[in-house]
């Protein structure tokens, strides 16, 4: 069976593709498609938070007991991005690279250290304290995020 760990690493992968796109329309100085691209990618990681703030941090949480720890983290950062998010939404919509740029690179590097903790600390964690929530939690995580891209434009 897969594992959290295995399923939210590829979404993690997905949102990095994702953004790749945009950094290739706008090197290219194609701006609609950057800005179409970008909206994909926000709304692939806002759905990515999702899916962790109502399903998988509230299991692990009630599961474990721990409260204060690195969910609480994850949220903040996960706040932290979603303003780095509408930065450089307002950025792109007004056609300053510069404002995009610094925001988009702000927001990889944040994104790379996120991924990083989930990846090696947190997911662990949830593949070993929700192992007999599997069966119905990767469902619920997919069904989650793809529910959510579906209504991406």
């Amino acid at each position: 069976m897969q594992t959290i760990t295995d399923f939210m690493s590829v979404d993690h992968r997905s949102c990095d593709e994702l953004l790749a796109a945009v950094e290739h329309a706008l090197a290219d100085g194609r701006w609609e498609l950057a800005r179409a691209a970008f909206a994909r990618f926000r709304d692939g990681m806002l759905h990515h938070f999702s899916a962790e703030e109502s399903v998988l941090f509230p299991l692990f949480e009630q599961s474990t007991g721990i409260y204060r720890g690195p969910t609480q983290v994850m949220r903040g950062e996960h706040a932290q991005m979603r303003q780095l998010l509408a930065a450089a939404a307002a950025a792109l919509a007004a056609r300053d690279v510069d404002d995009y740029s610094g925001n988009a690179e702000t927001l990889l590097i944040m994104m790379q250290q996120h991924n990083v903790k989930e990846e090696n600390v947190l997911y662990p964690m949830c593949d070993q304290h929700l192992t007999a929530q599997l069966p119905t939690l990767l469902p619920a995580l997919q069904r989650e995020i793809a529910a959510q891209r579906e209504v991406a434009p």
